[in-house]
Parts: C-alpha cells; sequence; structure tokens
C-alpha cells in the first residue's frame, strides 16, 4: 500500500520536536478520565479532542461520547459554521442550527484559537492528557499553522491521530486542496451516480449521507488504533478520506464493471433484476415492499391471489427478462393496486402478516410518535444549551447489554466548558484564565440552562 510521508511516524523529527515542548506541559500530568462528564458506558477513560467542523469528523466524537468517552469540542472564535446554518431552533432568545443540535450532543465545548501561539499551546496542553486528536481540515491547513502529526506524537506518543479530509492527505496532488462537502464525497466516490429517478439527475443522498458514512467508518477506525495503543503503546496517524468511505458502500458496481464490462446508473427504488423491492402508493402515504429471493417471493402471488406455480420466481423474478415479462408485469400491477386501495397502515399490517417485508415510508413525526420507537428510547429529551429549547435527540446506538451507552446532556453553547476544561483538565489559575479571556485565546458563550419554551408534546 502507498504511503504518503504526512503519515508515516518520522521518529527523529518527533524526537527533534520534543526539545520544544513548553516545560509545564511536559510537566502536566493526566487528570481522572472522565473529569467532567458522568462515569458510564464502555469508553469511560477515554478522552478525545476533535478540531474539526460540520458533520463527518464532529459525528465520530458524538459515537465516542455515546458509550462513555470524555469528548471535547473545539469550537473557532464565533462558534461553528454549522451552529447557524438553516434549519434552525428558532423559539429561543438565540437560534441554533439544528444538525449541530444533534452532532454535539454529549459533548464538551472548549472556545479556543489555536491560530494564535498561546492557542496552539493549549491545544498541546490537550494532546498530552488526551487519547484522540480528531481534525477535519484540507490537507496543509494544520501544518501552514505548525500543527503537525509529529508535534502531537512529540507530546503524546500514544496519541490517535484522526484526520478527515474528502479527498485523503496523499494522492494525486491537486486533488489534495481542493474544497470538499458531503456532497462531493457523494459525487466523487460514486454514490450519486446509483441515487436518483432514472428519469431525472443523479440525487445526493440526503441526512448527509458522505458524511455519516465518513464518520461511522471514522468511529470504528477509531477504536483500531485504541486497540493498537492497548497492544503495544504507540500511537499512529489515520488518514480518513470522505470519498472512499463512500466508494466502498457502492457494492457490485465495480464486480460487475470489471467482469461484465457494465456501468450501473441511477435507477430509482426499483432493482432491475427482481421484484418485489419498491415503494408502492398507498390511499394516504407510501410503503416499501420488499421480497428477495425465491422462498420468500412465492408468498407474493399466493398474497395476491395468483397461482404461485403460474406466477413463479423463474417466471416473474429471477433476472430483468422475468420482471418486464407479462406476468412479471402482471405481479407488480397486482400490487400496486392492492396497495393504492388500502392505507399505509393496512398493507403494512397485511404484508408483515402474510411475511412479506413491508415498512411505512416513516417522516420524522411518525419517528416521534411510533412505540417501537418509543420502547427502545430511539428519541431521547434533552435542553439544547445553545438555544435554551428542549427538544429530542436520536438515542443510542447499538444497544449493549452490560455497558450501555446514554444521551446526558444536550448540545453544549459555544464555548460552554471552557472555564472548566482549563481549571479542571489542566490546572491553570483563574487568573491565568482570566488572561486568556482577554487576549482572545478563549472564549464562551453563557448556556440557556432554563428552558426559554416548553413545546406541548416533548
Amino acid at each position: 500500500m502507498p504511503h504518503d510521508p504526512r503519515l508515516i511516524n518520522d521518529e527523529s523529527k518527533i524526537e527533534q520536536l520534543r526539545g520544544s515542548i513548553p516545560t509545564w506541559i511536559k510537566r502536566l500530568e493526566r487528570p481522572k478520565t472522565p473529569c467532567i462528564v458522568p462515569a458510564f458506558g464502555p469508553l469511560e477513560g477515554i478522552r478525545a479532542v476533535g478540531t474539526g467542523q460540520l458533520i463527518a469528523q464532529p459525528y465520530i466524537g458524538t459515537k465516542l461520547a455515546e458509550f462513555g468517552a470524555e469528548v471535547i469540542h473545539i469550537e473557532k472564535p464565533g462558534g461553528d459554521v454549522f451552529r447557524f446554518t438553516a434549519p434552525q431552533l428558532q423559539r429561543g432568545p438565540r437560534p441554533h442550527g439544528g444538525d449541530e443540535a444533534e452532532v454535539t450532543k454529549n459533548k464538551l465545548s472548549l472556545g479556543l484559537d489555536f491560530k494564535k501561539a498561546r492557542g496552539t499551546e493549549l491545544l498541546m496542553a490537550l494532546w498530552k492528557i488526551s487519547d484522540v486528536w480528531m481534525e477535519s481540515s484540507a490537507p496543509g491547513t494544520c501544518e501552514r499553522n505548525n500543527i503537525t502529526n509529529e508535534l502531537a506524537l512529540a507530546v503524546n506518543p500514544s496519541l490517535v491521530i484522526v484526520r478527515v479530509s474528502t479527498y485523503g492527505q496523499y494522492g494525486k496532488q491537486d486533488y489534495l486542496g481542493r474544497p470538499g462537502y458531503d456532497a462531493i464525497a457523494q459525487a466523487y466516490g460514486g454514490m450519486m451516480n446509483l441515487t436518483g429517478d432514472p428519469a431525472g439527475p443523479p440525487q445526493r443522498a440526503k441526512s448527509y449521507t458522505g458524511d455519516y458514512v465518513t464518520a461511522l467508518t471514522g468511529w470504528a477506525a477509531t477504536m483500531m488504533g485504541l486497540w493498537e495503543v492497548k497492544k503495544t503503546g504507540r500511537g499512529q496517524v489515520i488518514d480518513l478520506a470522505q470519498y472512499e468511505a463512500v466508494a466502498q458502500t457502492n457494492g457490485n458496481t465495480l464486480p460487475i464493471f470489471t467482469g461484465e464490462g457494465t456501468v450501473y446508473g441511477h435507477t430509482g427504488n426499483r432493482p432491475a433484476g427482481f421484484q418485489p423491492y419498491d415503494t408502492f402508493k398507498c390511499s394516504d402515504g407510501w410503503v416499501f415492499v420488499g421480497a428477495l429471493g425465491g422462498a420468500i417471493y412465492k408468498r407474493v402471488p399466493r398474497f395476491l391471489g395468483l397461482d404461485p406455480v403460474e406466477y413463479s420466481y423463474d417466471e416473474c423474478s429471477k433476472d430483468a427478462a422475468a420482471v418486464n415479462s407479462e406476468k412479471g408485469r402482471e405481479v407488480d400491477r397486482r400490487l400496486r393496486d392492492y396497495c393504492a386501495a388500502h392505507t399505509a397502515l393496512e398493507v403494512e399490517t397485511a404484508l408483515n402478516a402474510a411475511k412479506i417485508g413491508c415498512a411505512r415510508v416513516f417522516n420524522v413525526r411518525d419517528q416521534y410518535n411510533d412505540e417501537h420507537y418509543a420502547a427502545r428510547d430511539m428519541t431521547v429529551p434533552v435542553l439544547d444549551r445553545q438555544s435554551g429549547v428542549p427538544i429530542r435527540v436520536f438515542g443510542v446506538v447499538p444497544k449493549m447489554s452490560l455497558t450501555p451507552g446514554r444521551i446526558w446532556r444536550g448540545a453544549p453553547s459555544i464555548g460552554d466548558d471552557t472555564t472548566d476544561i482549563l481549571s479542571t483538565m489542566l490546572g491553570l489559575s483563574h487568573a491565568e484564565i482570566d488572561g486568556l479571556y482577554v487576549d482572545g485565546i478563549v472564549h464562551r458563550t453563557d448556556p440557556f440552562t432554563e428552558p426559554q419554551v416548553v413545546p406541548a408534546n416533548l
């Protein structure tokens, strides 16, 4: 596998940089972990620092925090971009972006300008007492501010460094400096080509899917890095490229292209080679019906009152020709007619009773009101400390029997925990902290800890 030199631990350079570490950081002893957050979960004892924005890197921290890691989210002066991005929580006196309200739950917020020398020094101190540092700037950005992998490993040789970018830290040079977002990763990573109705243009998958797929890959990578530290004590650099996280989910496209010479495009919800596996319109909404494979498929004609031998899997579902045959089209028509004549709940209930996979297409109101979501604590009430608005956020995934995760806090305000982190974790005096505020090295916005508005049904 090729490696960029920036990903290799240059021991001679690391050793040289150790001499430049301020004495007070060298002497800094790690406080207990967790120090500020509650103690719970399988990741109790892990501390992570994140300096990235938007979703891909911060959501790695969200997953760590859901299971007990103490996660410090560092925000630049003025706060993260997503704090001010629509859609926003508007009920309170201080609007707050809905994405940020979800992604920064369970975290501590430190307001820090690490472009200033003293700010970089404080970041180094946090490296010293932490297990993980995550960032998401374009390659070369940190280095221009003298923040390097080697410096971080000089401060803490066991540090796991996670660097998130759209195109990665090495490769074709022209790509590395390009601006990138979730949808750019979806486009370059091939996902967008597979998404959308065939009569229309390629579409991005919603909910910033490229970012979330990257974060879930990054969460796993972080845990692998921590496992290596447990075995050997060695920290390392993880190069997490968004487009690669997306491309790995493209499934059969590369084997089919290289083996058959076929390039697939966006085909809508319905696959070309089997049925039913599609959305179906009901009298009051939509359902998705899936019956993949011969053993399950034969339940469909039986449910529709058709002869399962005459309308068999081989005749109607085994390949594109069968799906588009007269009998194949008849199965599809009958199922669509049935759905159109019934409500989505009626269809879901009847098809599942017949052991045919079917689910209503839920919106967020459906999720909020659903008894199964409630039974599994998949929506959790919290207070958003930036806006003062009481809201619900999504619950912990996955569920663990022995060491479960929990949601203990809504999103903090900008720099909500700055003073506590500086005093409790880094041992700075009140006078030193006051001076940092005066000099603009650190900052905070007072949180709203009492609800400003209580919705009728939270």
